[in-house]
């Protein structure tokens, strides 16, 4: 699940996972719950957003980067 388009936009997946960890840390499992995705691409989705600075990792749970929060500003 690719989380930015070819021209540097994210995806829609992306921005409303991004969305979803901005109300609150969230484990990979409550992502999937929360927005039907399947877990495995919840997992390897926060691995990229991870290592981009979007999301950030504590104690199992999610929560929105200073650059996660750009990212979502540009894309509204």
């Amino acid at each position: 699940m690719a989380c930015v388009n070819g021209d540097g936009k994210l995806t829609q997946s992306a921005k409303n996972i991004l969305e979803a960890v901005d109300e609150s840390p969230k484990s990979p499992a409550d992502l999937s719950k929360e927005l039907a995705i399947p877990l495995f691409k919840i997992r390897s989705s926060m691995r990229d957003m991870v290592s981009m600075g979007l999301v950030q990792e504590t104690e199992g749970a999610y929560q929105l980067a200073p650059g996660g929060r750009k990212m979502l500003e540009k894309s509204n």
